[in-house]
């Protein structure tokens, strides 16, 4: 974490700028929610700023189109597996995916859904 704020405060200070700078992150799992109180004090100059949820394909509107398709096709992916394998339907689907799914799973429809994907939709994106 220590590069890159300090190759920001060295730039900022280079370019006589005022010793600012503010962080945009989306609302990411990954990004810890208590990321601004954590920086340490020689980094108070960050301020950290997270976008509300789901506002990605908002920001980024050239991913709407690749973002929906590829849940589509997961989607599809993964109802398909489920039908084939849930002849019981007094199983609820809820619990047939609980009890019968995994990771690798879940992995195996994401590759099945980007195999699926076409260049014609990349490109028109």
């Amino acid at each position: 974490m220590k590069s890159l704020p300090q190759s920001v405060k060295k730039h900022l200070q280079e370019n006589n700028l005022p010793l600012k700078c503010l962080l945009v992150m989306d609302n990411a799992s990954a990004h810890p929610p208590g990321l601004a109180d954590e920086l340490m004090e020689e980094l108070d100059f960050i301020t950290v700023k997270f976008l509300p949820p789901n506002t990605t394909p908002l920001t980024q509107p050239i991913d709407q189109q690749v973002i929906s398709n590829f849940k589509k096709l997961y989607t599809k992916a993964q109802f398909q597996r489920s039908f084939e394998e849930n002849s019981d339907t007094e199983l609820a689907l809820r619990d047939f995916w609980k009890h019968h799914f995994n990771i690798l799973h879940y992995l195996t429809f994401i590759d099945k859904a980007w195999q699926q994907f076409t260049y014609r939709t990349m490109n028109s994106a």
